[in-house]
């Protein structure tokens, strides 16, 4: 067949099977569509893979090779995608094996029909590729052309695995401009499949066996209860919740939801047996995630009586832990604003997510968490598995007037029972962990006071994301304190009776995108599409618009600077919107420099970086004292320079970066104008300070801040 070169993408993800490798590679060579290219991705394996690859590529040159670093399956692919260059896409598995006509006919039935994806008929093969006795053959219900959302349906059917799975499919590009599969989880399949289909406008399905699937030992879906068991859960879970909020057919979101709730039923009677600590923390999210569906079941006719009654029971009654580790039992207790994962933000939660990341990589510690629940904070807890997320329920009316009246006993009584539910709510879980320490994460401190009456006080730390002064009341509540800055540290020691080595010193660090190198191009794009030019001077501020950060200062300073070349870049908004009086009195003063400052409102986390990088200098100007200032430690690691005030833990962070320290009071406009002055005229102390900027920033890694964190709850010295 004729076919021009590089239509299509064919992606191969490989990790140990050498053995297996060459028929998939050869029988991919041999296709009677010559115009694709090959990408073998060799996702770190450790067997002979890395070189057969490279032998491949060098005998043919439509094939290219991708080594990288471990990371499963779904980082593979993704890689993949990301270095395809044909119009349509095609996943083929390293140990299987497609017919020679694979891709001709599935490119065929996509050109004649206009669909966006075209998948065939599965034939099992033996282990060695050989046919079995019986030929097992899984083909699509029906062969044709169908919208795609019609075909979701056949999710549920007898031939389920034809339709959900990666591999049997050709793809147009477009269907994954804005889809990736989920990294560190597996049963990606399931987790991306609704989403191609619900984006398709017709599917083709031919019945013809092209695929061929190697049935072996060892594969990574053929394994006992595990960890990963319950991200198949997850990805049904988030079916139903896909169709609930597409507003599909009632019969589907049933046939989803009965789907679901028996695979968790399932795993839950069986996962008790041999209980690992990365297996409670996924059964613990999972039981979250189906927490927030259980309204959906009551109208649910997929699911009988005695079903719905099982489901309710492990979905709210507490789950079992596993018996202790070697490794130490930590916890956090998130105060009951906002989840972890930080999928609502959160300096604290993103802190604590961080920690999570990190314990993901080494698996130092038995790391627990104790939130609010948030059906998205649990769906992302998948990527955890060495985290234990508690994920505490809404408390609804009962719950509340019970507290309310525990309280009031409580307080007759003399007790410590704090007036939310949320931290008693916890209590029972704290003590069946019984962690060798429970750190609380800032927030109202006292609030776990009845948690350290139970749990011993010993074992109870105070971690202080803010400035903080102490109490009789709060040196008995923790035996440790975690400041976040050496100002935080002694401003708590002048307050307390804790000897200084009960008061450890922990600094922050910062999200891992801004230690990333310098990315010019993207950078100098963002100052064009702000409306600046190659001579202008970026002066960029970085934080909420209230007058304690002193961004009226920093627009005072802007008007005493007659340079037009100088503009002002606000990164942020006010608590309360535009329409907060005093960032609407900013606007009016901006609106008098002639479109010299520029307001940006809230940035992407993503995208802030490149603010940082497009800048010349970030003006941190607090008024008040600043426990720590991660938005200095940010622009260090971006390599933009700094012009800060005295305020707090402030100079601390941003101590050998060359950062511009200025005292606050009478006067610091004007400051600020001259520091902005000296900056714009010296392009070799800019250098200079960037370089040692970037240098200061490397001591906030999130790396360094597990370990530091490490070495002080298991009680190591640095």
């Amino acid at each position: 067949m004729n076919s021009p070169a590089c239509t299509i993408s064919v992606i191969v993800p490989i990790y140990k099977v050498e053995r297996f490798l060459p028929a998939c590679v050869e029988s991919l060579l041999a296709q009677s569509f010559s115009g694709f290219e090959l990408i073998l991705v060799d996702d770190g394996s450790p067997d002979g893979c890395a070189a057969l690859c490279d032998a491949y590529a060098a005998q043919d040159g439509r094939v290219r090779v991708i080594h990288r670093k471990n990371g499963g399956l779904s980082a593979a692919r993704n890689s993949g995608i990301e270095a395809a260059r044909g119009e349509f896409l095609a996943f083929v598995d390293a140990d299987d094996i497609v017919a020679p006509d694979y891709l001709e006919q599935l490119y065929h039935a996509l050109r004649s029909t206009g669909a966006d994806m075209a998948l065939c008929a599965v034939e099992d093969v033996n282990e060695d590729g050989s046919p079995l006795d019986q030929p097992d053959i899984t083909r699509p219900t029906a062969a044709g052309v169908f919208p795609g959302r019609a075909l979701l349906a056949e999710f549920f059917g007898k031939n389920s695995t034809c339709y959900t799975v990666a591999w049997n499919k050709l793809y147009r590009r477009s269907l994954w401009q804005s889809l990736r599969y989920p990294e560190g989880l597996i049963h990606e399949d399931d987790a991306v499949a609704h989403r191609l289909y619900a984006a398709c406008e017709q599917v083709v399905c031919l019945d013809t066996p092209l695929y061929f699937y190697r049935l072996r030992q060892g594969s990574i879906c053929r394994n006992g209860i595990t960890p990963g068991s319950f991200d198949g859960v997850s990805a049904h879970a988030d079916w139903c919740r896909f169709f609930r909020d597409e507003g599909f057919d009632r019969t589907i979101l049933d046939k989803a939801l009965a789907g679901c709730f028996r695979r968790y039923l399932s795993l839950c009677a069986g996962a008790q047996d041999n209980l690992t600590w990365p297996v409670a923390a996924r059964w613990h999210g999972v039981q979250a995630e189906l927490r927030c569906l259980l309204p959906l079941l009551k109208q649910c006719k997929a699911l009988t009586l005695p079903e719905k009654l099982s489901c309710l029971r492990w979905c709210t009654q507490p789950l079992p832990l596993p018996p202790k580790s070697e490794a130490k039992r930590v916890a956090l207790l998130l105060p009951p604003g906002l989840p972890v994962p930080a999928v609502k933000g959160g300096a604290v939660e993103g802190l604590a997510t961080h920690l999570m990341a990190e314990n993901q990589k080494h698996k130092e510690l038995e790391l627990a968490l104790v939130c609010v629940q948030n059906e998205q904070a649990a769906a992302a807890s998948a990527r955890f598995s060495q985290s234990l997320i508690y994920f505490v329920p809404p408390a609804g009316t009962v719950r509340t007037l019970l507290h309310r009246i525990r309280f009031r006993l409580a307080r007759l009584a003399r007790r410590p029972v704090y007036w939310q539910e949320y931290q008693h709510h916890a209590l029972g879980f704290l003590k069946r962990l019984n962690a060798e320490l429970y750190s609380v994460e800032g927030g109202q401190l006292d609030a776990w006071q009845e948690a350290s009456a139970r749990l011993d006080p010993q074992r109870m730390a105070a971690h202080l994301h803010g400035i903080a002064e102490s109490t009789p009341a709060l040196d008995r509540q923790f035996g440790l304190v975690l400041a976040i800055s050496d100002y935080v540290r002694q401003l708590w020691l002048s307050t307390s009776t804790h000897a200084a080595e009960q008061v450890r010193l922990l600094h922050n660090c910062i999200a891992p995108e801004f230690l990333v190198p310098a990315r010019p191009l993207e950078a100098g794009q963002l100052r064009r599409e702000t409306g600046l030019s190659e001579e202008d001077f970026l002066v960029l501020f970085c934080g909420r618009i209230e007058p304690q950060k002193g961004v009226g200062e920093l627009m005072a300073a802007m008007e005493q600077l007659p340079d037009s070349r100088i503009k002002l870049v606000i990164v942020g908004q006010s608590e309360h919107g535009e329409s907060d009086a005093f960032e609407a009195e900013l606007r009016r003063r901006a609106d008098k420099l002639n479109g010299r400052v520029r307001f940006a409102g809230r940035v992407a986390a993503e995208v802030l970086p490149l603010y940082y990088q497009a800048a010349q200098v970030c003006v941190v100007p607090t008024l008040i004292e600043e426990a720590a200032g991660l938005v200095a430690v940010e622009a260090m690691a971006s390599g933009c320079p700094l012009i800060v005030t005295q305020s707090g833990g402030l100079p601390e962070y941003v101590a050998g970066s060359g950062a511009i320290v200025l005292p606050r009071g009478d006067g610091l406009s004007a400051r600020i104008a001259q520091a902005i002055t000296a900056l714009q005229s010296d392009p070799e102390r800019r250098t200079e300070m960037s370089a040692a900027g970037r240098d200061r920033a490397k001591s906030f890694t999130a790396g360094h801040y597990y370990r530091d964190f490490y070495r002080i709850v298991t009680r190591e010295h640095s």
